[in-house]
Formats: C-alpha cells, structure tokens, sequence
C-alpha cells in the first residue's frame, strides 16, 4: 500500500496504490481499516475506468505481514504509529530487522534498547500496533452483518474486544448503548446474525 488517493469515511470506499513488483496499480474497493504501507493480497478484476484509466477493482483482499526489512519500515514510518517517524522506524528495524513486529509484539521494553524511545513510548508503540490489528478484525467481523464503517467504528470503541460475543448474542444492546441506533438497525443487524423473530432479547427492546 504505497499511498491512499481517496478514502470515504462512511463506508469505506478507498483508491489507492499499490505496489507489486515493479508495477504501481491504481485500486478501487471498500477496505475495512488500512493504512499506506501495509501488505495486502487482493482478488478482484481490472476494469477500464473512461476518466481514470486502468484500475483493478477488489472484490476481497487480506492483510499480509510485511515480509522483507524495507517492507516493515515503510509501515511502521508512515504514519500509522502515532510518534514514530521515517528516522525513528529505520533505527528500530536496523536493530530488529525481520523480527521487527516480533519485539513489538511479544518484547515490547527491548525498543527502549534504540535512541529516543523511553519505556512508556516503547509501550505505547506495542500498544497501538495491537489496538490497529485488533480494530482490523473487528471491522472485518462488523461489516459482515451490514454494518457500515462509520458506526463499526462506534461500536468497537464502546466494547472493544466484547463486540463478537454482543454481536453473536444480543445485538439489540446497540440500540441502547450506541447514540443514533435505534430499534431497526439492531432488528437488521440481528436477523443477518440469525437471531430468532420471537427472542426475548427481540421482543424487550422492541
């Protein structure tokens, strides 16, 4: 993922590049949660667009770990982590190389090792690449159900890692705890769950 174009916040819709090998293509598609520099294998068709030219339309794509030393500095330098920059991501994957997200990940005190990173940033670090793979999943699980990024979004930051339990059981907990979810989208949500029309937890909130 070499530089995001254009990206529409409600539903997802992206146009990006994407770099593969030597070439630069242009992607159209809904994305759940990306960021520039991440590695993607996408499926989909090329398409002749009569204002923008060539552009492959993804139909489904998953999200690969970076592979290769350059790969993973690009990530963790673009952005995505908040306070570490092009500089501070180099220095950290010329100390770890290709174990890089291993540290991050499983040793997160070894990125005190490297210059300018204390131990509470070198926590904070481990701590947004966990919440950014954690939100992906979750978005990825909500949007199944018709959920759209917008209020995905919502309702992963009301009950984090809950969500697919709440999802899967009461999906009508929306309609209280959520602002702007009434009694419809919960109802639409549950029957994509398969949540039975006579279940109580149906027949209380409505």
């Amino acid at each position: 993922m070499e530089h995001i174009i254009y990206r529409n916040a409600d539903n997802g819709y992206t146009v990006l590049n994407l770099v593969s090998g030597e070439e630069e293509i242009t992607c159209v598609g809904v994305f759940s949660a990306i960021a520039e520099g991440e590695n993607i294998e996408a499926a989909g068709d090329f398409a002749d667009h009569p204002t923008y030219g060539r552009q492959f339309k993804v139909e489904s794509f998953e999200e690969r770990a970076p592979e290769d030393e350059e790969a993973i500095e690009r990530y963790l330098g673009s952005g995505a982590i908040k306070g570490v920059g092009l500089a501070l991501a180099a220095r950290i994957v010329r100390r770890f190389k290709e174990d890089t997200f291993r540290i991050i990940e499983e040793e997160p005190e070894r990125l005190a090792e490297i210059k300018g990173i204390s131990e509470r940033k070198a926590r904070e670090i481990a701590a947004q690449v966990s919440e950014k793979r954690d939100l992906r999943q979750a978005m990825i699980f909500l949007q199944q159900y018709g959920i759209t990024m917008n209020l995905a979004v919502r309702v992963y930051q009301t009950y984090g890692q809950e969500v697919y339990g709440i999802i899967r059981e009461n999906p009508y907990r929306l309609a209280d705890d959520i602002d702007g979810v009434g009694f419809r989208t919960a109802d639409e949500i549950a029957s994509r769950v398969g949540i039975r029309l006579d279940s109580d937890f149906r027949i209380r909130s409505g």
